[in-house]
């Protein structure tokens, strides 16, 4: 969750990264500042054909996280859930019927349970929950609480799930039910703040120590009081996070734990809860496709901010967390194919290719063996829809081909990429919310802040034929990951990018993948000389089409709005 602008008076009543909807200050200044006229956003619309020498290409190479690591942790394809806004199942519990968002807010487990051959189909092979703990009222609280508490994000006692979401039974179900179909499943741990009435005790004794004040992003203490709300003493704290992070491990065989605000914790104490979690899955097994397995142990943290050196010093530094969102590198995606929520920066849109490239690089200052997890959307952003018509590239509520165009070549770039991935519900058939591209006046009131308007109701059937080709066509290219582990983890050659163009040969094993990415809107053609090959240490290579990917020769034909994957047969 990430820091809610939605009032003065909430903003106040929480510390700093603790507001009405959670999570960090972004750096730059929001949308509903308005403080010039937005960004006048152009796309590439032509550009020339492009020959590529053996001259012409840098042999750099990625050495982090992913980039030749044999971890199956870099295989992960989660699928993430808001839980109170994703699907209602028959039977199951009420959802909290109140929350931030636009959605009817009747999620529950059995929603999610109902949906797992769903989740499945669109290539995900893992889910992440939001938070599903039990939270309660305290008396008095106002609306804005209300709706807090049906986030789930505020925790009252870590060892029991919600009423309002299900039972414990459930999520058992769900987790054994999601297994068998070869998916894992996280949960949502906000081991940084809790509600004020969160339960200190836990079943073996140890206690929570509860504070007023929070760390923020640059481990300073936040001098601002909280309300209805409480940090943690976290080293007296520790033994029962611990336990809270190996209970629902040994309890429902969950496979580790996304992280929320996860600046709230030093760096040290994310190492003893990383440890404390491998531990505790080694003990338990379960069966995954016909193997007995161990929970996969994986802990993601949240740490929100575009800058690699916050998210090196707050997760990767002395490997404490293994794994953190790619917030630097979806920035610049959305850049180059949509427009980031702040319309009213000038860099926001029309971004050439190349800065995609430059994203990478940034990368080179992590820890060695860190992999951050690219993403396109989440809970806390406005969808990649609502971007696109927030640059104006598309019309609100209308639909044509470059709409659906522009979501397959964002969700090629993720599944293109050496290292973990997560799809936020409803990404994969173009979700938006309708009659939103711009964050409106008093958007609090109205559930339509940038900061919790993708809370949409999850939309799992009746698809449109659009719709069901954009996910039929996701799936495809994210379950190329499973016979093609160049894209998951391989090492990354850059050979070309342009304004429009970004192209990367990709290599794990005797597996070698070209993925071509046309941002622009118009047809490009790639071709490949001798000396390429040579370049790379190969004799010689055939490329052939994956997926459906143009190719005359050994010259790719790339239409505008594509992402394109090839293999390179070499010798």
């Amino acid at each position: 969750m990430r820091y809610s602008m939605i009032s003065i008076a909430v903003a106040l009543a929480m510390v700093s990264g603790c507001a009405s909807t959670g999570g960090s200050k972004p750096a730059s200044i929001a949308a509903w500042q308005k403080p010039d006229e937005p960004t006048t956003c152009v796309r590439t619309v032509s550009g020339k054909d492009v020959v590529l020498t053996g001259d012409s290409i840098s042999l750099q190479k990625n050495d982090r996280g992913c980039f030749g690591s044999d971890s199956s942790m870099c295989d992960i394809r989660m699928y993430q859930i808001m839980t109170e806004s994703f699907r209602h199942g028959s039977g199951g519990a009420s959802g909290p019927l109140k929350s931030w968002g636009p959605s009817s807010h009747t999620g529950n487990l059995r929603g999610v349970i109902d949906s797992l051959d769903y989740i499945k189909s669109t290539g995900a092979n893992a889910i992440w929950l939001t938070p599903i703990f039990t939270t309660l009222p305290v008396a008095g609280q106002d609306w804005t609480y209300d709706k807090l508490d049906g986030t789930g994000y505020y925790t009252s006692d870590y060892f029991s799930i919600d009423p309002k979401f299900g039972t414990k039974e459930e999520l058992i179900s769900l987790v054994n039910k999601a297994h068998a179909k070869g998916m894992y499943v996280f949960l949502d741990g906000v081991f940084g703040h809790a509600k004020a009435n969160v339960a200190v005790k836990s079943p073996k004794g140890n206690e929570l120590k509860l504070s007023i004040r929070c760390l923020d992003l640059f481990g300073n203490v936040d001098k601002m009081s909280l309300k209805q709300a409480r940090c943690f003493e976290t080293e007296p704290s520790m033994p029962f996070l611990k336990e809270v992070a190996s209970y629902w491990i040994k309890e429902a065989k969950i496979d580790g734990w996304r992280l929320d605000q996860a600046y709230q914790l030093k760096n040290e104490f994310w190492k003893e809860l990383s440890d404390e979690v491998a531990k505790t899955s080694k003990t338990v097994t379960y069966k995954m496709n016909g193997k007995k397995v161990h929970p996969l142990g994986y802990m993601v943290g949240e740490i929100w901010s575009e800058q690699p050196k916050d998210i090196e010093r707050t997760a990767f530094k002395n490997n404490a967390l293994i794994s953190a969102f790619n917030f630097p590198l979806r920035a610049e995606l959305v850049k180059v194919l949509a427009s980031r929520e702040n319309i009213f920066d000038r860099s926001a849109c029309g971004q050439p290719a190349t800065e995609l490239q430059a994203g990478y690089r940034k990368m080179q200052g992590y820890t060695e063996g860190s992999m951050p997890n690219m993403f396109l959307s989440n809970h806390d952003l406005v969808r990649f829809g609502d971007l696109l018509q927030r640059a104006r590239y598309e019309k609100e509520g209308v639909h044509g081909s470059s709409y659906y165009d522009a979501h397959r070549a964002a969700l090629s770039f993720l599944a293109a990429y050496s290292g973990p991935i997560t799809v936020y519900y409803g990404d994969e058939t173009g979700d938006e919310t309708m009659n939103f591209a711009m964050q409106p006046e008093n958007c609090g009131k109205t559930d339509r802040c940038d900061d919790h308007v993708s809370r949409t109701d999850g939309h799992v059937d009746r698809l449109t034929a659009d719709e069901e080709k954009l996910k039929n066509d996701v799936a495809a290219m994210l379950k190329l990951r499973d016979s093609h582990k160049a894209l998951s983890h391989g090492v990354r050659t850059h050979l070309f990018s342009d304004h429009g163009l970004f192209i990367d040969f990709k290599s794990y094993g005797k597996d070698r993948i070209i993925y071509a990415l046309n941002a622009g809107t118009s047809e490009r053609k790639v071709r490949f000389e001798d000396s390429v090959w040579s370049k790379l240490g190969y004799g010689s290579c055939t490329i052939r089409s994956l997926n459906g990917s143009r190719l005359q020769g050994n010259e790719l034909v790339l239409p505008g709005l594509s992402g394109s994957f090839y293999e390179a047969q070499c010798r």
